[in-house]
C-alpha cells in the first residue's frame, strides 16, 4: 500500500507541473506607463474580446507614474482606448485628450509569446512612449475695445463638466486553460483509480 500511495502522489505532482509550465510559457505580458499633471486617475478600456488589464482604473499621484499591466495567452493584435479625471484641487476634470493603445503579441519559433506596444494620442499623430495626460488652460485674446457698451445683465449659462464614457467590457472569457485543467485532473483520478484497482486484485490473490 505505501508503494501505491507514492506511486500516486508523484503521478499528481507530476500533472500539476506540466500543467504550470504550459500556462507560464503561453502567457506574455504588456506594462504600459501613465503620468498625469497634477493627478487624477487613469481608466482603460478594451475593444471587444481583448484581454482586460490587472487594474481597468488606477490612481495616480501629481509626479508619479502609474502602470496598466496586461496579460495575454493567444497571438494577435489588441486595441485600447486610455482616459483620465484629473483631481488637482479636489475637483474632478474630465481630460480633454486620450489616448490609443494597440499591443501586438507575436509567437516565436519555441512557442512563446513576445509583445510589441504603440500609443498614440488624439492630439498628436506621432508615437508616445508613455500616457501622459497634462492640463492646458484655455486662454482667449480679447481685441481692445473702442465702443463703450452698457454692462452686461445677462446671466451666465453654467457649463457642465464632461464625464468619461461608460468602459465597453471586453470578452474576458477564457475556456482553453480551464478545459486543459479538467482534462489533467481528470487522467490524474483515472491513473490513481487504476493503481488502486490493479493494488487491490492483488493483495486478494496473495491472500
Amino acid at each position: 500500500m505505501r508503494k501505491f500511495f507514492t506511486v500516486s502522489l508523484t503521478l499528481l505532482l507530476l500533472l500539476f507541473r506540466i500543467t504550470f509550465i504550459a500556462f507560464a510559457a503561453d502567457a506574455a505580458g504588456a506594462d504600459i506607463p501613465v503620468v498625469i499633471e497634477g493627478g487624477g486617475t487613469a481608466t482603460m478600456i478594451p475593444a471587444v474580446n481583448c484581454p482586460v488589464p490587472a487594474e481597468r482604473s488606477i490612481r495616480v499621484d501629481n509626479g508619479r507614474t502609474g502602470h496598466f499591466n496586461i496579460q495575454f495567452t493567444e497571438p494577435g493584435e489588441y486595441h485600447y482606448t486610455i482616459t483620465a479625471v484629473f483631481s488637482a484641487g479636489g475637483e474632478e476634470r474630465a481630460a480633454d485628450e486620450e489616448f490609443r493603445l494597440t499591443v501586438t503579441v507575436t509567437a516565436r519559433e519555441d512557442g512563446s509569446l513576445y509583445t510589441v506596444s504603440v500609443i498614440n494620442g488624439s492630439k498628436s499623430a506621432n508615437k508616445q512612449a508613455q500616457v501622459r495626460f497634462s492640463e492646458t488652460p484655455e486662454t482667449t485674446t480679447q481685441p481692445p475695445e473702442t465702443t463703450t457698451r452698457p454692462p452686461d445683465t445677462s446671466t451666465t449659462v453654467p457649463t457642465t463638466t464632461p464625464t468619461p464614457g461608460t468602459p465597453r467590457t471586453g470578452d474576458e472569457s477564457n475556456l482553453s486553460r480551464y478545459l486543459l485543467i479538467a482534462t489533467l485532473s481528470a487522467a490524474g483520478l483515472f491513473a490513481l483509480a487504476l493503481l488502486y484497482t490493479l493494488n487491490t486484485n492483488k493483495l486478494l490473490r496473495e491472500d
